[in-house]
């Protein structure tokens, strides 16, 4: 009787061992938590004026889900973040200004992050910025930056989604929409 009493209390600290280490994975492990930071960049409230910043425009896909990428993470003393970036690899379909040899095997670094902790996954997003999605069609504004990289400009309005599979790339820049009427023209035939 006392070693049935024994092996009861065992299996139901164990099965509430496993429902809280189960409810601790789904719940708070996988969770994602956005954070939106401000940064100082240089913005473009024209098509014009963001071509002509541009080193390299491209119209291409990523190849990887944001979740399999390559994150560039500075974290500072007692965990707090400095700089965080994600390294998105393109394959590019077309060049529509700038070297074409600098888009083959072209990787272009986005303002945005996502991180693992204990508390569940942070994303941390500059000026509202959202990810690219793989295999979505995107025309993307590039610049090299100190180190020879090549980077988005204009934060969420230097890139723009062709083939209208991601809702989010609307949010974020007010004048987005009104930059795309104006490249729309410029790019008439290419955007095709």
């Amino acid at each position: 009787m006392l070693l049935k009493k024994k092996s009861t209390i065992i299996s139901l600290v164990l099965a509430l061992i496993l429902a809280t280490c189960c409810f601790y994975y789904f719940a708070i492990y996988n969770s994602v938590r956005d954070i939106y930071v401000s940064s100082d960049y240089v913005g473009y409230s024209t098509g014009n004026g963001l071509l002509n910043d541009a080193e390299l425009v491209v119209i291409g896909s990523p190849t990887k889900d944001f979740e399999d990428r390559e994150i560039h993470l500075t974290e500072l003393p007692k965990g707090f973040v400095a700089d965080i970036a994600t390294f998105t690899e393109i394959d590019v379909e077309k060049v529509l200004k700038g070297p074409e040899e600098d888009a083959v095997d072209l990787t272009v670094i986005e303002p945005i992050g996502l991180y693992q902790t204990f508390k569940g996954k942070k994303r941390i997003a500059y000026e509202g910025y959202t990810e690219m999605k793989k295999d979505n069609k995107y025309l993307i504004f590039l610049k090299k930056n100190s180190y020879g990289q090549y980077s988005v400009i204009n934060m969420q309005a230097g890139k723009f989604n062709l083939d209208g599979t991601d809702p989010q790339d609307l949010a974020g820049s007010p004048s987005k929409t009104e930059i795309f009427t104006e490249l729309n023209t410029s790019f008439s035939q290419e955007l095709k």
